[in-house]
């Protein structure tokens, strides 16, 4: 995998394609749902990505009602079980074989070992319900990949204790778990230490100045990485930090609007075809996440292609009250300067001419730094009404992920 990072630009096609064609083949020879939804079709003419919009979009809700039918029939006895977090609704179940379980492990681990994680460095990850592990892989008795995983809800002395115990040197968590960490070694003058050598981040949308205060705090480049449970880890960050480097010897990646390919550098939403899972296959399957494909290479060396940005879930766009919908990444950007200020914060809409902002304010957040949030924030939102509620702590959703922006209206809202 990390060879493939290098390979030229055509290797990458000739690959993705073989691959393709082999999925297609036996989607429809050993899979019932595929082969349902795609009769009609001339699945031998799938060839490339570009053809890949002959076939239907599938989503989850699609994947769930399937069942058993979504399953391939020559699947081994023996199968993986893989559990999503659940948090765009119901957790999603799904298994994969070995193979590709051995396949999918590799690719969880390509982002870190690529971006400067050695073999033998420890890592402390703060993840959903999760605590110090007391049986360890066979692995780690020689020393390789070792990581501990603690509750991102974990207090900072905890956090601390751990730190101090196992001495790792990359910290790795969601941006929302290690920006209260960096809230709290600031406010209680306590770093961690010894620093951490790299910082990794993933599961949620990483905020300029979430990225900003935890590199100020540790002082180590934060590396962001993107993925979900369906596809694994497709898109990670370099040292530049420029973009995110795709995957395509493990997915195929198309960007989206209205069902229609977009050019690149424009956004819509992204459509993953995963080519190694067999057995429970992801066809152009929809994240619902925004993003957009980068024209060019980056410029670091790798020949992977690039998305230029991830914009969040299609699902919390804003609401406008002539039907159109837009980023909130605009319009949260507002909370860039006084973000110091701020352990949490959440915008909500819940209704076309109504938001909701829920604030955990710092000792030091002053009344004037309030009603200049609120002005600056009404400027944007314009006549739309805005209440304000301060509280001691926002409820992540039931994964754990805390968004910095939700939309409550239902889907199809429009002006009334």
């Amino acid at each position: 995998m990390l060879r493939a990072e290098r390979w030229s630009p055509r290797a990458h096609v000739a690959e993705q394609e073989r691959l393709l064609r082999r999925l297609i083949r036996h989607s429809v020879e050993q899979v019932p749902f595929y082969r349902e939804l795609y009769r009609g079709v001339d699945v031998a003419s799938i060839r490339n990505t570009a053809d890949l919009v002959q076939l239907p979009v599938v989503d989850k809700s699609g994947l769930r009602a399937a069942g058993s039918h979504w399953r391939a029939l020559n699947a081994p006895a023996h199968l993986v079980s893989v559990n999503t977090s659940g948090s765009s609704g119901a957790p999603f179940r799904f298994e994969i074989d070995p193979l590709y379980d051995q396949w999918r492990k590799a690719q969880y681990l390509r982002p870190y070992l690529s971006n400067g994680r050695g073999l033998r460095e420890r890592v402390l990850r703060l993840r959903t319900q999760s605590r110090i592990a007391t049986r360890r892989p066979w692995f780690s008795r020689f020393g390789l990949l070792c990581e501990w995983s603690l509750d991102l809800n974990a207090t900072p002395e905890e956090v601390h204790r751990h730190w101090q115990a196992l001495r790792p040197t990359i910290l790795q968590g969601y941006p929302s778990a290690l920006r209260l960490l960096a809230q709290a070694c600031v406010e209680q003058r306590r770093p961690l230490l010894p620093p951490p050598k790299l910082i990794f981040t993933d599961s949620e949308q990483l905020l300029p100045e979430a990225r900003s205060l935890v590199e100020q705090t540790f002082g180590a480049p934060v590396i962001d990485v993107f993925g979900t449970f369906e596809t694994d880890n497709i898109a990670y960050q370099c040292e530049r930090r420029e973009g995110y480097h795709l995957a395509p010897d493990s997915v195929i990646v198309e960007v989206l609007r209205a069902g229609v390919p977009v050019a690149a550098g424009e956004t819509g939403e992204l459509v993953v075809t995963v080519l190694r899972n067999r057995t429970t296959p992801f066809i152009r399957y929809n994240l619902r996440d925004l993003g957009a494909l980068a024209p060019e290479l980056c410029a670091c060396g790798r020949s992977t292609p690039v998305l230029k940005v991830i914009a969040g879930r299609a699902d919390d766009l804003i609401v406008l009250p002539d039907g159109r919908r837009r980023s909130p990444f605009d319009i949260v950007s507002v909370f860039s300067p006084l973000a110091h200020l701020l352990r949490q914060y959440q915008l909500r809409q819940t209704a076309i001419d109504r938001f909701d902002l829920w604030l955990v304010p710092m000792a030091h957040f002053a009344a004037a730094d309030l009603e200049h949030l609120s002005r600056r924030l009404a400027q944007h939102l314009g006549r739309a009404r805005l209440e304000i509620h301060i509280t001691e702590k926002i409820a992540p959703d039931p994964s754990g992920k805390l968004r910095a922006f939700v939309c409550e209206i239902a889907k199809g809202t429009n002006a009334q």
